[in-house]
Formats: structure tokens, C-alpha cells, sequence
């Protein structure tokens, strides 16, 4: 029988190919097996960062993990906890870094080689220090227990000692700041026990005490003949060893062939190691069946009667296992049915392989199975007929299938030891790569590149749906250096766009986002033959708009850059093919992002000022805008003078202008050059008081414009001649203070009150203002203010943090001269800015502008209050003390009931506006709408989104939205229905995505949030 089992396996070695190892995650090394130590005595060390917990242990310790024992005199541990979500439930495991100290003993069992156990000698029998990884629980058992501060472990011998040994060996070992580390010294005091007081920057690197991290060795050159060297890497190759793993061993038989070679065959359960270094990495295997391939006497069975767990060991070239193979290499960890090995050249070869790795960051399992897998030398790889799915069924819901993959690995021991690096440190090329749903292709490309940092799929978003103004909808988006099989550089980020609209057309374009410590920026553009017209609201003049170019687009560049000596460099370039492409195909870009510039920004900004060079100019012939060729400014901010007794801010800014008008725009405009000039110099004398702040302050602003100049009274009406040359001088004061009161004893379990501290902020400023001419001319304004913060504890206890409990805001602004008294009643006004940010838009605007600034008095208010942590109601209003009437009053509220309801309610109003057009019959005053969502967990795989909102005054829909989410296995899809009645707009939108990649969605992205907190996972 064992003859011809011999037979078999030589047979299925000689034909047989190799296998790889895959990649597999920290601390895969012996999942599940608990850690126990026992002592006499036993001291915990608390305080510092709460995750690492030290103990010193001493009398008889002892120690087990796994098959592994080990025992000394006493031990100092470090134990770090890691706790993680993963398959539905918080993991909590640990790294372990123990340093045992006299009388040293370790022993192994038969499975002891595979806990990942990675053990240093620092003196023969008198030191050592492990690390290992801790998947199952930690016991302490102990005589005695003690609790200490961590800030008295640096006066501890065993610590002092255990930081001497880790230094010198590179080891990772963090070292909690809060510990003072003393050292030898002549001048230090003596401490308890007659040993002197030592110095914490003998240990410590300067600067570093936050970190945490042990100093440099060069800072302790002093203490390093206290420590064994590292003896010099070895140049041989390790002997391979052979354990059995069950109580019946494996069967070894030794044939020698032909040509004279020998190999061995192992039939049972056997485990089989060599080591690869002296730092103590192993390559390891366990399998049911191998063929060993070795020449001479290389391979030595142990004797009968020898003590210990080893079957055998010797200098052997290569092997071939069968049945149920696990292969760990360092971090790596490979399941398969057949593998060769080669130990001379570390070369492999896999077949029906398997890697399963968990993603904690994104809380999902990766699996990556493969025909074939090749290990072609340490750092190269080679895999055929690959499956790469986040599924562990064996047909997996949605997958990626290629060909083959070549893989580099680059990763650096650090990582494979389980440290976090910034770049990636892998370089993969798939061929013949396919998407599939279920067993149906859905996509299919030839050569993709990859750095398995994010979904290996060459296609990032997609949208299929239908809509009024479009047609059917399909919208894709392509990481662009995949599908052209190229390694994209570090920090760069592209993509290609495909759609297609049925009632407009095809488009395509690229989106390049890139960025370096010292630059960033981004390139995007698109293009499309537009066969349609554009619908841009629901009146007729904003309807059915035809362009005049058939083929439209837009191309944007913007790049900043960080020079030498403070300076920066800013480019932007917007070049967009008509009026209204942009608000057609990009609306939320042109409702909310950067105005779409052409210019060149230069700017130094050092401590406390900051000059600019701006050159703006128009390459869109339909766009209205002011040419800037160039702008100088200069600031200065909070000058010091007079020994602190006046603070000085300046602002200076010369530009010459040129306003271009539109090809599409009615206004006329000679569009000459011209020059403006503002400076604004203001001096503030800072007073103290025992609880108030006053700042008394003056400040003179000059204007100069040799076009239209200064030409607006406060009342609008227009002054002749114009006035090129304007001043105004400003005096004022502004008042400031605060106080509080803390109110322990105000409890509620209800509304989750823990104690209140009420701040309170007022604050008041008063300014008058002069001038040369009625055209620079401003109101006296009166500023009040109050800012009111009622804060409280929430969390567990030990846990507590502060929040806003309240928040209440009052701003009150009254003029000596209104809209009203200067020019009669104000046909519309609301709500405006009290301070003008920007000393020279002011100006700007000035000139023929009467009505800048605030022209009526008013009241502001803010109000929030954070019932729980998830129920907040915000509100803000604005109130015209005038005519008493409120302007502008939004409110709502947010709410989301565990684990199934989420919602928002709110109302928005707006009495100035005003909407009037006449060729469609619409005349409305004022604006109150109605705004409600809600998101409900039907059950586990049904969840429903519902948004609306409805204008009360027009009494009509603005727009209302459907979705129903469907949760598969690791995959979610989703139906909305949309109406957009602003737009006169319906839409049907199909969206999928999947769990943990949120950078691969197919349709809206905006309901991925739902499936976080509808599936307890």
C-alpha cells in the first residue's frame, strides 16, 4: 500500500507544475489559540495611550501559546490591543512583545513552528525576547496582583534592560510617553534602592517624547556593550525540518532512483519548515502527502529514541505536496491542492490555489482563487485562470475572472510584518480581464494595470436610466490607466468618461486629479455631438434653447504650485464651447463649485502679510466679465506698534481692468482699459479691563477709477459729473467680553443631560463714517450681538466628551439712515453681510451701487439644539425691525431612530422674493417651501427612501424622489424614481454597488450611505 501511494505521488510531482503564495494579513499566523501567563507576582502598569498594557511578571513565570512553553525568572509583557468589525461582530485581538530574563527555557510541540512565534536571543539561557499575534483570549494567572503608573516603569531593571536589548535589534516596540526613562549620572540624585536618577534624553530622541518611539541606537552608544550584537546574516541555505501534526505520525521512506538521486515520500498529516534568516522568517507548509527531492545522505530521519518533535531534517532542493496544503510565507498564506516547491531558488507552483484575506479597512473579505499560481522568484509572481471576489461562495454573485496575472511584490518587511506604509508596493497586470454577474459577462477588456489599492476593475461608476430631457441615459466611468495597461504614478488619480443620451448624443472625456507634497491640480474634459436643446428651467425663456454649435464641450485645467521663499503659483484655464452647456450637462457644478476662470495667481504669503500678482483674462467669447491684466495687492495684518499699545492692518490693491461684454448680452460697453486703485489703513488702540475687551480704532480708505468713477448716491440717484478720486474715513469702537457658569447638579437621563456650563459671548461695535463726495458715501451703523453656548458631558463613563448641548446666536444691526427714510419704501431688501470681508469689493461695488451693504435695520438669529446625539433641530431667522416683518425663517429637524428610520423636516421662507414674468402669467411674492425625506428598513433586505418638497406659496411640487433598495449578498441595488418639477424633469435611475468599495457604483451614489446602517453587520 505504501509502495504504491510512493509510486503515486513521485508520479504526480514529476508532472506537475508550481504554486504561489498570495498575499494574506497580519496576524493570520494561528487564528483562535489563547494566551496564559503565571507568576508569583504580577504588576499592571496603567496610564498613557489605553490600547498597549504593560505588566512585569516575577517568581517561576511561565507562559504558553499555542504548542509553545516557555518560563524564566520574571518577564515584562507588552500587550496591544487591536480591535476590528469583521463578519458581523467586533474582533478584539493583540500583539504580544514579552522579554523573559534568567534562567530562560522554551519548549516547543509538535505544532509549535506554526504560531508565527518570532523569538531573539540576547544572551544564550539569560534573555529573549518574543513577538507574536494573539487571536484568542489572554489569562493572567498570579499570587499576588499589583497596579502601578506607567510614569515609575522606567525605574524598573527588567524595563531598562528590555529597552537596551529592543533598540539594538530594530525591534518595533513602542514605548508609551508618559514613562520616565532615567539613566546613569554622576549629577542625578540616587532613587529608591541606591540606583541613580537617570535622564529621560538618554532614551529619548529630542523632540520625540510624543511619538512614543524609542531613540536612535547612535543615543545610546554609551550603554551598547551591555548587548550582544546581531551576528552577521549567515550566507547557507537553512536546513528543512519535518514534524507530524496528529498523534500518529506521518510515514517517511527514502528511495533512491535511477540516475541516483534519492527522494522521500511522506504520507500522513506532517508539517514542514525552514527557516529563511536569521531574523527568523520561515517559509512553512502542512499537507496530507509530499515528494522530497534531495541528493546524497542530505536528509537525516532523527532517531527513534530521540527527544523532541522533529521526524526529520536536511538540505532538501524541492518538493511536492498533495492534500489540503496550507503554505505561509512571512504575511503571505495560500490554501491549494497541489504545490512544488523549490527551496534552492524560492520558486513555486500552485494549482487549484486559494487566497482569503480580511480588509479591515473596508470591512470585507477578499478572495483571490487561481489554477494555477507561480512564485517565478521572491518578488515576481505569475497566476493563471484567476477569480477575484469578495464572495466565499464558490460562485460568487459578482466576480472578476482574468487569464493570467503578473504580480510584483514590493512590499518591504515592515509591511509584511504587518506596519502601515503610505505607497503601494504592488505592480499587477491582468490579461483577458471579465466582469461577471453570476456566471454572465457583463464587461470584458484585454490588459488592465493594477495596484491592488483599490477595486481591481477597470470600470469605476456606471448609470443607466431614462430622463425627459435626455432620453435613456448611459453614463460610465473608467479608471483610464488601467484599461491602457499602464502603471499610473504616484498620487494620480484618471479616468475616462463614456455616455451616450438618446435624444443628444454620444460624449466622452477624461478627468486626471494628481497631486505631490509640493504641487497638486487636476485636468478634465469633455465633448459631445449634441443633436438636442436644452431645458434649463420650467419658464419658456428658459426652454427648448437650441445651440448654435454642433459639437460641444469644455476643457478645465488647474495646477497650484509651492515654490521656494513662501511663494505659490496658481493656473487655472476654463475654456467652455457655449452659454449654457455647462449649467445643462454639469448643473452642480454651475449651481455650486469655483467660477470657471482663465489666470495666472503669484502669491507670497510669510508671517503676518502677504503679497499677490493676478493676471485674469476671457477666452470665452459668451461670458460678461472683468479683465484683470494685472492685479497687485499687499496686506498686513495685526502689526505690533508701540510696544503692543497699536495694532496696524493694511490693504493695497492697483489693478488694471478691462470689462469685456458677452457675444450674447444686450449691454453696450466700449471695453477699454482702465485703472482702479484702493488702500484701507486702519490703527486700533487695544484696552483691557478686568472683563471687558475695548478696541477704539480709525481708519481712511482712498479710491481711484479713471473710467466710469464713483457715479451712485445712497439714494440711487446718479451724480454728474462723475467723481474719480473718493475718501472714507471710518472711527469706531468695538466692545467684547465673556463669561460662564458651570451647573454640576442639573442631571436628566431623558434629555441626556450631564451637568451645563453656560458661555456667554456679547459683543457690540459702533461706527461712523465721513467722506469727500455723496457718492462714497455709507450709513452709520450700530452693531449688537450676543453668542450663548449651553454645553454638557455625554458618553460612557471614562469616555465623557463635551458637547453643544445649545446654541444660541443674536446679531442686531441698526442705521441712522434707512432704504426707507432715504429714498422711500424699499420695493426689495433682505438679509445682508454687516463686515466687508474684502476692503476692495467694497469699493468695487460702491461705484454705482447705492444700495451696498446693509439698508435696513434687522435682527439675526442661530439657534440649534442637539436633543441627543442623533436628534438635532437647527433654525435661523432674520427679523426687519422696520416693518416687522420676518424675512428669511429656515427650521428643521434630523432624526434617526435605531436601526431602521432615518428623517429630516424642515420649512424654508423668503419673503423678498419676488418672481415675475409676465409672458408666462407668473407673479408671486415671497417663497415658503416645505422639505421632508425619510430612509425605512423594511426588513433585512428591503429599504425605502422617500424625499419631497413643496412650495406652499405657489402651491406647486418642486420635487419628489423614490428609491427601494434590495440587499443581496455583498451587493446592493437600487430603483429611484425622480420628478423635478423646477426643471419640468422626470427620471428612472437603476443603480448597483457593493459592499465596502465605494469607489465602484453603478447609477446614484447618493443612497450608498443607506446600506451602512441598514445591514447590522
Amino acid at each position: 500500500m505504501v509502495k504504491n501511494i510512493t509510486s503515486f505521488l513521485i508520479l504526480s510531482a514529476l508532472v506537475s507544475g508550481i504554486a504561489v503564495a498570495g498575499e494574506g494579513g497580519a496576524g493570520e499566523y494561528f487564528a483562535g489559540q489563547d494566551l496564559r501567563f503565571s507568576a508569583t507576582n504580577a504588576t499592571v502598569y496603567d496610564g498613557g495611550n489605553d490600547s498597549v498594557h504593560v505588566m512585569i511578571l516575577d517568581g517561576h513565570f511561565s507562559m504558553e501559546i499555542g504548542d509553545n512553553q516557555l518560563s524564566s525568572d520574571q518577564a515584562i509583557v507588552w500587550l496591544k490591543t487591536i480591535s476590528s468589525w469583521g463578519e458581523g461582530s467586533e474582533v478584539t485581538d493583540y500583539t504580544a512583545d514579552v522579554y523573559l530574563e534568567g534562567n530562560v527555557s522554551v519548549v516547543r510541540g509538535k505544532l509549535s513552528r506554526t504560531s508565527g512565534l518570532s523569538e531573539t536571543v540576547v544572551e544564550q539561557g539569560a534573555s529573549l525576547l518574543v513577538s507574536f499575534f494573539v487571536s484568542g483570549e489572554v489569562f493572567v494567572t498570579a499570587e499576588n496582583h499589583n497596579t502601578s503608573d506607567k510614569s515609575v516603569l522606567g525605574y524598573q531593571r527588567i524595563y531598562r534592560n528590555a529597552l537596551d536589548f529592543v533598540r539594538l535589534t530594530d525591534k518595533g516596540l513602542v514605548i508609551d510617553s508618559k514613562v520616565k526613562l532615567p539613566f546613569l549620572d554622576e549629577a542625578a540624585g540616587e532613587v529608591e534602592g541606591g540606583e541613580k536618577a537617570l535622564r529621560v534624553s538618554d532614551f529619548i530622541e529630542a523632540g520625540s517624547e510624543e511619538s512614543g518611539q524609542p531613540a536612535a541606537e547612535s543615543d545610546v552608544k554609551d550603554r551598547a556593550e551591555l548587548v550582544t550584537k546581531e551576528e552577521k546574516k549567515p550566507t547557507y541555505r537553512y536546513p528543512v525540518n519535518i514534524a507530524g501534526v496528529w498523534e500518529k505520525a506521518p510515514d517517511l521512506d527514502i528511495t533512491t532512483l535511477a540516475d541516483g538521486s534519492k527522494i522521500a515520500t511522506l504520507t500522513g498529516r506532517f508539517y514542514l519548515w525552514q527557516k529563511k534568516n536569521e531574523g527568523g522568517d520561515l517559509v512553512e507548509f502542512q499537507a496530507d502527502n509530499a515528494v522530497l527531492f534531495y541528493g546524497g545522505e542530505r536528509l537525516e530521519k532523527s532517531p527513534d529514541d530521540s527527544e523532541g518533535d522533529v521526524l526529520a531534517s536536511g538540505d532538501v532542493t524541492a518538493a511536492y505536496l498533495q492534500g489540503n496544503i496550507i503554505m505561509t510565507e512571512g504575511a503571505r498564506t495560500v490554501r491549494a491542492d497541489e504545490m512544488y516547491y523549490d527551496f534552492e531558488n524560492s520558486r513555486a507552483l500552485a494549482v487549484n490555489a486559494e487566497m482569503h484575506k480580511f480588509d479591515k479597512k473596508r470591512g470585507i473579505p477578499v478572495y483571490l482563487r487561481a489554477v494555477k499560481l507561480r512564485q517565478v522568484s521572491e518578488n515576481l509572481f505569475e497566476a493563471e485562470d484567476i477569480t477575484l471576489t469578495t464572495s466565499e461562495f464558490y460562485l460568487p454573485q459578482i466576480s472578476m475572472t482574468a487569464s493570467k496575472l503578473v504580480l510584483t511584490d514590493m512590499t518591504g518587511v515592515d509591511e509584511r510584518a504587518g506596519k502601515v506604509v503610505d505607497d503601494s508596493k504592488y505592480d499587477g497586470l491582468l490579461t483577458d480581464v471579465e466582469l461577471k454577474l453570476g456566471e454572465r459577462k457583463i464587461f470584458g477588456w484585454p490588459k488592465i494595470r493594477t495596484d491592488f489599492e483599490r477595486p481591481d476593475l477597470p470600470i469605476r461608476r456606471a448609470s443607466i436610466g431614462s430622463d425627459s430631457d435626455f432620453g435613456t441615459i448611459v453614463q460610465t466611468q473608467w479608471y483610464l490607466a488601467k484599461m491602457l495597461g499602464l502603471k499610473e504614478p504616484a498620487g494620480t488619480d484618471s479616468s475616462l468618461n463614456l455616455d451616450y443620451f438618446s435624444k443628444r448624443g454620444a460624449g466622452a472625456g477624461i478627468v486626471v486629479d494628481y497631486g505631490q507634497q509640493d504641487y497638486y491640480g487636476g485636468v478634465s474634459g469633455y465633448i459631445v455631438k449634441d443633436r438636442g436643446e436644452d431645458d434649463l428651467g420650467r419658464t419658456s425663456s428658459r426652454q427648448n434653447l437650441a445651440s448654435d454649435k454642433e459639437y460641444r464641450g469644455r476643457f478645465t485645467s488647474r495646477h497650484r504650485q509651492y515654490l521656494p521663499y513662501d511663494w505659490q503659483a496658481t493656473f487655472e484655464l476654463s475654456y467652455i464651447s457655449d452659454e449654457n452647456f455647462l449649467e445643462s450637462f454639469y448643473r452642480n457644478e454651475f449651481n455650486t463649485s469655483k467660477a470657471q476662470e482663465t489666470l495666472l495667481h503669484l502669491k507670497r504669503l510669510k508671517d503676518n502679510w502677504a503679497f499677490s500678482f493676478l493676471t485674469k483674462a476671457r477666452i470665452n467669447d459668451f461670458e460678461t466679465m472683468t479683465e484683470e491684466v494685472p492685479t497687485l495687492e499687499y496686506h498686513l495684518k495685526g502689526q505690533s506698534l508701540w510696544d503692543d499699545r497699536l495694532t496696524y492692518y493694511s490693504d493695497t490693491q492697483i489693478s488694471r481692468f478691462r470689462d469685456r461684454i458677452g457675444d450674447s448680452s444686450t449691454a453696450a460697453g466700449q471695453q477699454q482699459f482702465y485703472t482702479f486703485f484702493t488702500t484701507r489703513h486702519e490703527l486700533d488702540m487695544p484696552l483691557k479691563s478686568e472683563k471687558f475687551s475695548i478696541v477704539p480704532f480709525v481708519a481712511g480708505s482712498y479710491g481711484y477709477d479713471d473710467k466710469d468713477g464713483y457715479t451712485t448716491r445712497l439714494n440711487e440717484t446718479v451724480a454728474a459729473p462723475m467723481e474719480d478720486k473718493v475718501f472714507l474715513g471710518e472711527t469706531g469702537v468695538r466692545l467684547a467680553t465673556m463669561f460662564w457658569k458651570e451647573m454640576p447638579q442639573i442631571q436628566s437621563k431623558f434629555w441626556d443631560v450631564d451637568g451645563i456650563r453656560h458661555i456667554v459671548k456679547p459683543h457690540a461695535e459702533v461706527v461712523s463714517y465721513f467722506d469727500n463726495d455723496d457718492t462714497i458715501e455709507m450709513r452709520d451703523t450700530y452693531n449688537l450681538g450676543l453668542s450663548q453656548r449651553w454645553q454638557t458631558q455625554r458618553g460612557r463613563k471614562g469616555d465623557k466628551r463635551t458637547v453643544d448641548w445649545m446654541r444660541f446666536d443674536v446679531d442686531a444691526t441698526f442705521l441712522n439712515e434707512t432704504a426707507d427714510s432715504a429714498m422711500g419704501p424699499a420695493r426689495s431688501y433682505g438679509p445682508a453681510k454687516f463686515i466687508f470681508n474684502d476692503p476692495s469689493t467694497f469699493f468695487l461695488t460702491r461705484r454705482n451701487d447705492g444700495r451696498f451693504g446693509m439698508v435696513r435695520d434687522s435682527v439675526n438669529a442661530d439657534y440649534s439644539w442637539r436633543i441627543t446625539d442623533t436628534t438635532t433641530v437647527l433654525s435661523d431667522l432674520n427679523y426687519d425691525t422696520e416693518s416687522g416683518i420676518f424675512q428669511q425663517v429656515n427650521v428643521g429637524m434630523s432624526r434617526y431612530v435605531y436601526p431602521d428610520i432615518s428623517y429630516y423636516i424642515g420649512s424654508r421662507y423668503l419673503k423678498p422674493s419676488i418672481v415675475n414674468i409676465p409672458s408666462d402669467g407668473v407673479y408671486e411674492e415671497g417663497s415658503q417651501a416645505v422639505i421632508g425625506s425619510i430612509a425605512y428598513a423594511l426588513n433585512d433586505r428591503y429599504t425605502v427612501s422617500f424625499s419631497q418638497e413643496y412650495n406652499v406659496d405657489y402651491a406647486k411640487n418642486v420635487k419628489s424622489e423614490l428609491a427601494i433598495l434590495r440587499r443581496y449578498h455583498r451587493l446592493y441595488y437600487s430603483l429611484s424614481f425622480a420628478t423635478d418639477e423646477s426643471l419640468d424633469r422626470d427620471s428612472v435611475m437603476f443603480s448597483v454597488w457593493a459592499q465596502g468599495v465605494k469607489e465602484l457604483s453603478f447609477g446614484k451614489r447618493k443612497y450608498i450611505s443607506l446600506s451602512e446602517w441598514t445591514a447590522e453587520e
